[in-house]
């Protein structure tokens, strides 16, 4: 049985979290492979994008930044690994943790309740 390693809250906030471009994202339930690739409990989910698709979203609370999910080979990606998102679509980045913080809190505002964090979308 598969089993995710990290179910614990992370200790401190990553350099960079994983983002999902909806638009390049093939869709939640045809693919998925972000979501095998993520050691981290619920932090890749199922949510619906602009255009009503369900599409993958990584809750930036939870990512620990381990760029695991991202395309082998995108130049964000920090390293080996053997599978991530697949390359035809390349639909995730590694971005600057500050960056993704300012941009959710430019969508939802600074007092967003905390309980219920934005997916980290482009």
């Amino acid at each position: 049985m598969w089993t995710k390693l990290q179910n614990n809250p992370r200790k401190k906030a990553p350099r960079k979290v994983a983002v999902i471009d909806p638009d390049a994202c093939f869709g939640a339930f045809a693919c998925s492979i972000c979501q095998a690739a993520c050691p981290v409990e619920n932090c890749i989910v199922e949510a619906k994008d602009a255009n009503d698709r369900w599409v993958c979203a990584v809750l930036i609370d939870k990512c620990i930044g381990c760029g695991l999910c991202v395309t082998v080979g995108n130049p964000t990606a920090p390293g080996k690994r053997d599978f991530g998102c697949p390359g035809d679509y390349d639909a995730i980045d590694m971005v600057a943790y500050p960056d993704v913080v300012a941009a959710v809190e430019a969508d939802t505002g600074p007092d967003a309740p905390e309980s219920e964090p934005e997916p980290a979308s482009a």
